[in-house]
Formats: structure tokens, C-alpha cells, sequence
């Protein structure tokens, strides 16, 4: 999908009031994103938009991430990277009850001091 000539994305349009910044909670996706520590831009979804990583919403908490693809007429599957996690199958409609959000960069935080300093 790496396109040497697609245009440039502005970086207004990351910046966007439609995105939202979420931290990584807990460590369903380590080793690829860090709990507590990594953060994903969420673009707000209510339906399945394709394989990737989606926020998903149990009820109680924040949401969670989860690897979401196709599970072949049997709706859709529900994975973490890390493997202690266990996998779920959820039909389309469920799926849509319970998703917030669609996984469309991530940000890998390399040094913490200047997060630290800012004041909330």
C-alpha cells in the first residue's frame, strides 16, 4: 500500500478535531505497543471499515485494542498481539454495539521527560 506517489498528508489533517489521542491501557498489544506508555490516533468508527486495529468498548473502563479481521462467514475475529489474550468471534452486529474507534497511527513515545513536563 506504500505509494512513493501519493501526496503528501498534511499535518493539519492529523491534527484534526475528528482524531482522538488514546493511551495504550494495558499490554494486550506488547510487544508492538506498550501499556501505559505508546498512544494511538483513533479515527471514530461504528462499523467495520476493513482489517486493523480497533478500539473496543466493553462497558466498564476504556476501551481496548484489538486486531480485527474477516473470520470467514462467521463474523468477525478479535485478536491481541499478545498471545496470554485470548481470541473472540463476534458476529458483525455485536461488533457494532461495542466499537468506538479505528486505529490509524500509532505513536511510539521514545523519551518521556518532555510528556512529563507538560502540565494538564
Amino acid at each position: 500500500m506504500n505509494n512513493l506517489l501519493a501526496p503528501v498528508i498534511p499535518a493539519e489533517n492529523v491534527l484534526s478535531d475528528k482524531f482522538r489521542v488514546h493511551l495504550v491501557q494495558s499490554d494486550g498489544m506488547e510487544p508492538e505497543l506498550r501499556a501505559r506508555r505508546d498512544y494511538v490516533l483513533l479515527a471514530p468508527v461504528s462499523s467495520y471499515v476493513g482489517e486493523g486495529v480497533y478500539a473496543i468498548f466493553d462497558g466498564f473502563g476504556t476501551p481496548e485494542l484489538f486486531r480485527v479481521t474477516s473470520a470467514f462467514g462467521k463474523g468477525l475475529r478479535l485478536f491481541r498481539d499478545n498471545k496470554h489474550y485470548q481470541e473472540y468471534v463476534l458476529t458483525l452486529e455485536k461488533f457494532e454495539e461495542c466499537v468506538v474507534g479505528f486505529v490509524i497511527a500509532d505513536i511510539k513515545v521514545k523519551d518521556e521527560r518532555f510528556l512529563r513536563e507538560v502540565a494538564v
